[in-house]
This record gives structure tokens, sequence and C-alpha cells, in this order.
């Protein structure tokens, strides 16, 4: 008992910090969840649909992660907040996984302002707070923390065990076999010394049972064929080749232009970035080039060129899959920006507060802005109100 209050004595700040941020991150997600909007949309009562039975998730498991969720949120409290709760789980999820990939990459600092940035981003919180299952994408950062936490705890079972747990979920959401085979047998060899003192016996037991829970996802294709394509992430009907290079040419667009026209996921047509974010993320794009023998850097450069390739192609594969991604690079430029600040600076303690600070300011103002635009200028426009119209109970 005493080693307990002594734990407590020395942690009691950490921990109390830890609660509140916690505490910040549920309110950001369910704030005004039900109520925002004066109904749901169209596709928010369609995916709602495909998950409020047992036997639809059977006969059709693509999708797993989010339906599975949403069955299980819409049961627990039904109407729009059962609706949206699936997503605004999925993003909890993200936002620790985002803090945890950074935190072990870069410093406290870097992590803390990165996944401020991150997590009040409108185009993070248009995602997560969706009734659809565009966040589903999102769990494919989830084997990027996976990796982090192989690597740092040596291949300890656990990491194990949760990573075969990731692979299989993220198998059956559409489009991510082309990633998660590739990725995972490339890095197999890359964790050869992580995984030292692991027997084959358990890495093959954690492989069988990989395949064992892909089962129903394959004797659901094998019966319904007509889903092949749905699964592997491809459209019923191929596009011309130019309106795929047209396509593509529209990511960049909505990135650092002019967003997407759908008032149901977007304001306006601002760009999906913000000026502060497109400014970090040239500035992490400069670390990236420089850092290029990183594995970090050709997994993020394969993430990025196949999720164009998928999106471009107008299958179910959704943008978001890049989200977590460009604030990866984004949280990159912001510790080259405070490391170029601390090299210049590196025993003035005045002037290291003061960028410290400044840094702060900025990010805080890039975080307002985001939070605004979703929390404010979205739910008022006349656009959006006539889209969420469908009743919530």
């Amino acid at each position: 008992m005493k080693k307990v209050g002594n734990w407590f004595a020395a942690s009691w700040i950490g921990l109390l910090l830890f609660v509140l941020a916690a505490a910040a991150v549920v309110s950001l997600l369910w704030f005004g969840l039900s109520d925002m909007l004066p109904g749901l949309s169209k596709h928010e009562v369609s995916q709602a649909a495909t998950s409020d039975t047992v036997q639809k998730l059977i006969d059709n498991p693509i999708g797993l992660p989010h339906k599975a969720l949403q069955f299980i949120t819409q049961k627990a409290q039904p109407g729009s907040l059962g609706v949206r709760s699936a997503s605004a789980l999925i993003g909890l999820f993200t936002i620790g996984c985002f803090y945890y990939v950074v935190r072990n990459w870069y410093s406290k600092r870097v992590a803390v302002l990165g996944t401020l940035i991150f997590a009040t981003s409108a185009w993070f919180l248009h995602t997560v707070r969706l009734g659809t299952d565009s966040s589903i994408y999102l769990l494919l950062f989830g084997s990027v923390a996976c990796v982090t936490w192989i690597q740092k705890s040596r291949g300890s079972m656990l990491s194990l065990i949760a990573s075969a747990v990731m692979v299989a979920l993220l198998l059956y959401i559409p489009g991510m076999v082309w990633f998660i085979i590739p990725a995972t047998l490339w890095y197999v060899g890359r964790l050869t010394d992580s995984l030292e003192g692991r027997s084959a016996a358990l890495l093959t037991f954690l492989s069988l049972l990989v395949l064992a829970a892909l089962a129903p996802i394959g004797w659901t294709l094998y019966q319904q064929p007509e889903l092949v394509k749905t699964y592997f992430g491809l459209p019923q009907a191929f596009p011309e080749p130019i309106e795929v290079v047209k396509n593509i040419a529209n990511i960049p667009t909505q990135l650092f232009v002019r967003g997407p026209n759908d008032p149901e996921t977007w304001l306006g047509r601002l760009a999906l970035l913000n000026i502060f974010s497109i400014v970090m993320f040239v500035a992490g794009g400069y670390v990236y080039i420089k850092r290029r023998k990183l594995d970090r850097t050709w997994f993020t450069a394969f993430v990025f060129i196949v999720s164009g390739l998928l999106v471009s192609l107008g299958g179910p594969v959704n943008l978001a899959i890049v989200l977590p991604f460009i604030y990866l690079v984004i949280a990159s430029g912001l510790a080259l920006m405070l490391q170029q600040w601390f090299t210049v600076f590196p025993r003035n303690p005045f002037a290291r507060s003061a960028g410290a600070i400044l840094m702060t300011i900025v990010v805080l103002l890039a975080a307002y802005n985001g939070f605004s635009q979703y929390f404010i200028a979205w739910p008022n426009t006349p656009e959006t109100k006539a889209v969420f119209t469908e009743p919530t109970e």
C-alpha cells in the first residue's frame, strides 16, 4: 500500500494531465454529436441499415470493424448518437495511435502539438463525427502504431497478439489488402531483430489465427462473387484512363487549393488543409526526403501512392485513408521547426522558451480554425441543413 501511495505522490500530476486530456478528446468527439445537426443524412441512414442486425453482419462482413461497432452503439443508444458513435470511437482510437507514434518518434512537445492540430482539424472532425463508414480507413494507421509497439517492446507477446488482431480487422476493410499483404511480407523480414527469441510455434499460431479469422470474409466472397471488386477497393465499372488522371490531379487540388463540393462532409470549397498545415506539410516533406532511407518514409510514400490510385478509380476507398499520414508529415514539420529554433538558440533559455511558446500559440490558432470551421460555420450553412433532414429516431 505504501508503494502505491509513493507512486501516486510522484505521478499524480501526470495522471491528472492524462485525465484532463482524455476528457478533452472525448468532449471533442461527442459534444453535440446527436443534436448539432437537424437530422441524419441519407448516407448515414443507409449505413446504419447495414449494421442493425447480426444477420446483416454475417451476410456481408465487408467493412466489419465499423459495422460491428455501429451495431453495438445503435443497440446501446438508438438514434443519431448511436449511429455516429461508431465513427467517434474509431476517431478516439486513431488519436491514441497518433500520439503514441509521434511520441515514440519525436519529443513529447511535438507529440502534444501534432496530436492537437490533427484532432482539431476540420477534416478529421468531419470524418469521425459522421455516421458513414469513411472513418474506417483511419484504422490503417493502427498498423503503424502496432509496428512501433513491436519495435519498442522488442516483440512482446502482447504487441504481437494486438498486431495479429489489427491485421485481421484491416483485412475486412475494402482495399486494405493492397496495403497489409505487401507491408506484412516486407516488415516480417525487417522486424527479425525485434522478434528474436519468439518461437516459430507462436508466430505460426498467430498466423493461423489470422487466417481463421478471415474465413468468414473468404466464404462471403466465394458465395457472393459480385462483392470481390468492392473488397479489393475497386469500382464495379472502371473509368476511362483520362478520368483516372483527372481524379489523381484532383487529390492535391482538394488538399491544398479547393476542397470537395459536398456539404455533407465539408464546408464550401475550402481546401482540406489550412495554411499552417500546408506550410508544415512542406517542411515535413523536406524531412522525409532527407530521411528517405527510413522505413517510415517508404511506407508513407507507399500509402500515398496506393491510396491515390484506389481513390482515383472511384471505388469505395475514401481519401480519409491518407489523413493521419498527412498529419504525421505535418508533425515532422513541427519537429523540424522546433529543432531549428533550438539549434539557433542552444543555450538561451529565454529565446528557447519564446520559440516554444510562439509555436504553441500558432498551433492553438490553427486548432481554433478547424474547431470553429466544423462546429460553428459548417452546421449553420443552409446547404448543410438541407442534407441532414432524415429523422433521428
